[in-house]
């Protein structure tokens, strides 16, 4: 115990240098253990006594001037009782041989994080390094796949092997009311990886098991093992930094780190989809701009969206999709910076506000809300006016505003509701309009029904029949007529016999 004694002075002699404050807080907190022998449990446990009381001396402290140069000397001494208490931990079984060492790489060679990380109001000490991805093992006691693991050993009888936990992480296997091919986002963490690498290093245990980074990891190996991808895509992938716990770790190290990255928010903020959208769009514009002519062809339009895609590490469908939607929200500004004079940026807020509603009001080129925005710009304006001051409850409504521009009923709510003052009744009398605009197009359906049944019968009775006959040009094809033959099959069980046919053996005529 006198080396214990030998080195508590030492520590003083530390804390001295950094200030006369702290070195003779530190002196009367290590006094026992200059005073009296102490075991390695207890050292350990003073030794934790003298960060937290260093900790709250220092948050107390009114002299800010000189704060951030002590906080920094502070934290180096704390450092040094870390590495102190260390020395305390029982030592590893030197026998154990699971463990899995970390390799240097790229010239970083494996060492000691610096400041110690602190998960859940816990100081862990861990090393950072390097390791190949398919050495890590997939953390199958992991809360985020606990019910997919429970149906896996109803189904089975046993727990998944390292491959079926891969295939569950990837959607690929198939569970009962497991709808989602990619119900854990790994395809698109992938073809982030992918262009930048693993940014944030996985939490892993001396064993390899992953405490946290299992998406991380599984994206790695779906890049492995993807077509998607080049070789130089799949070499950011085949190597991860990652951070592990030391030899001294316990269990309750383990948790602090699992219940610190699964519980608390680490409060980041994502980009709103209308910034992530204008940042491809400008993109988009850029290098249609180096193609020397506005409207490149089809198939190159096609690789423009999949260079831009691979750029920012989304899916192609996603480029298209955020062009469409900024375009119809720069039409939405427009109109109501140049016709509406409103302060441009109070509408760009509104365009960020309400940015997608633009991929409903964008869906339907040819027959849908897009067409009937194109056809009538009275109603573009009705519906931006209405968008504006927040006068649709939800983006669902955008949806039936085709049937709205073609029923004046309609139309009378919705201009009613765009003058309306009061908010609540402007949404009410929106309600109201898409509620009439969708019954009368229900009625529409069986009216029209009616008097289309009437103009095909006029026009089949007055038919000549060499129609139906194969050979003339202006016959009907085989397939038509198979076709015509089965929609006519599908209405005989409802019609009932004419009234000549008095011996009720069948229909009196034949099609």
């Amino acid at each position: 115990m006198n080396d214990i004694s030998a080195d508590f002075r030492e520590l003083i002699a530390v804390a001295q240098r950094v200030s006369d404050d702290v070195g003779e807080l530190v002196r009367e907190v290590l006094q026992a253990g200059l005073e009296e022998p102490l075991d390695q449990d207890e050292a350990r446990a003073l030794l934790s006594r003298v960060v937290t009381v260093i900790r709250q001396r220092a948050e107390a402290r009114e002299d800010r001037a000189t704060v951030a140069q002590l906080d920094h000397d502070i934290e180096a001494l704390i450092g040094r009782i870390e590495e102190f208490r260390a020395t305390l931990r029982p030592q590893p079984d030197s026998r154990a041989t699971d463990s899995l060492e970390l390799q240097a790489h790229n010239g970083i060679d494996p060492r000691p994080v610096r400041p110690t990380p602190v998960f859940h109001e816990r100081r862990v000490p861990v090393v950072e390094g390097f390791v190949q991805t398919r050495d890590l093992k997939i953390w199958d006691e992991n809360q985020r796949v606990d019910i997919h693991l429970n149906q896996f050993l109803q189904v089975h009888g046993r727990a998944p092997d390292s491959d079926e936990l891969l295939a569950i992480m990837l959607g690929e296997m198939n569970l009962p009311g497991v709808t989602e091919d990619d119900q854990f986002e790994i395809q698109e963490l992938a073809r982030s990886i992918a262009t930048n690498g693993v940014r944030k290093p996985p939490i892993i245990d001396r064993q390899g098991n992953l405490l946290d980074g299992n998406r991380r990891v599984t994206a790695c190996y779906y890049i492995l093992s993807s077509p998607e991808f080049d070789a130089e895509q799949k070499k950011r992938a085949e190597w991860i930094q990652v951070w592990q716990l030391t030899d001294h770790a316990t269990d309750d190290d383990r948790e602090a780190v699992i219940v610190s990255l699964n519980f608390e928010p680490d409060h980041k903020q994502d980009w709103p989809e209308y910034v992530k959208a204008r940042k491809v769009y400008e993109h988009w514009q850029a290098m249609l701009a180096l193609e020397g002519r506005a409207n490149p062809a089809p198939a190159r339009q096609k690789e423009i969206r999949k260079e831009i895609a691979r750029r920012f590490a989304i899916a192609t469908d996603r480029v298209s999709r955020y062009i469409g939607m900024v375009e119809l929200a720069s039409e939405f500004e427009d109109y109501h910076v140049l016709e509406g004079k409103k302060d441009k940026y109070a509408v760009k807020h509104k365009a960020e506000k309400y940015f997608q509603y633009f991929e409903e009001l964008g869906k339907g080129s040819k027959n849908g809300v897009l067409a009937s925005l194109n056809e009538d710009d009275g109603f573009t304006s009705l519906v931006y006016d209405l968008l504006y001051d927040g006068k649709f409850k939800n983006w669902n409504q955008i949806r039936d505003l085709k049937s709205v521009s073609q029923n004046d009923d309609a139309l009378t709510y919705f201009r009613e509701a765009s003058e309306q003052r009061n908010h609540k009744e402007a949404q009410r009398l929106v309600e109201t309009g898409i509620a009439l605009a969708k019954a009368s197009r229900e009625i529409e359906r069986t009216v029209g029904a009616n008097k289309r049944v009437e103009i095909f019968t006029n026009w089949l009775e007055n038919a000549p029949v060499k129609i139906f006959r194969p050979g003339p040009p202006d016959a009907l094809t085989q397939a038509n007529l198979d076709r015509l033959y089965r929609a006519l099959k599908l209405v005989e069980g409802y019609v009932e016999p004419p009234r000549s046919d008095v011996s009720g053996t069948g229909p009196a005529h034949v099609v």
